[in-house]
């Protein structure tokens, strides 16, 4: 059997609804994304998939979604547009000061990933998933993508792994079925 295995780093903030802990407050960290895909058999090219495809097909996807983002599940953002709206208008408007215009939009997916999709509450970037975005949420929810972007007949999606730190130990969360 051949593994495969290709990540992407990606710098966000999220809120985790309900913690009991710190994780209540708005933070960030700089995360790895990563995706192990197996296959018995090589492609013609001699790939189990070409890293250009996992790429191009789940993380730079991925990366859009989130980069520079606040993720949050899709409860926090039924009970937080407006207040988020406000927010991210001042926070933009800034822009003028050091500008003289609110310049543009940050890059942002236009089309739902997995389930998650992008807002732009007063053209802050926010992700919005159907769960509270944890490690593990967000592993289960990168297997899937992996799943249905790459999986075949001949190559399977082994596992997802979210890193929340990389120093000075690596945490992380992985799924696999």
């Amino acid at each position: 059997m051949f593994r495969i295995t290709k990540g992407i780093h990606i710098h966000f903030a999220h809120h985790v609804r309900g913690h009991r802990g710190a994780c209540i407050s708005l933070h960030g960290h700089t995360w790895k994304l990563e995706v192990t895909l197996a296959a018995a058999d090589l492609d013609a090219e001699g790939f189990v998939v070409d890293f250009a495809v996992i790429n191009r097909e789940v993380l730079k996807p991925a990366h859009l979604l989130l980069d520079h983002a606040l993720a949050i599940g899709e409860a926090t953002w039924g009970e937080t547009r407006a207040e988020l709206a406000a927010l991210g208008t001042k926070l933009v408007d800034s822009r003028k000061e050091t500008m003289g215009d609110r310049g543009e939009l940050q890059a942002h997916l236009t089309e739902p990933l997995g389930g998650a999709r992008n807002e732009l509450p007063g053209d802050m970037k926010v992700a919005v998933f159907p769960f509270a975005p944890t490690s593990e949420t967000l592993a289960k929810w990168l297997y899937d993508v992996a799943v249905q972007k790459l999986s075949d007949g001949r190559v399977q999606v082994v596992n997802a792994r979210v890193f929340e730190a990389l120093r000075p130990v690596e945490t992380y969360a992985e799924y696999a079925p």
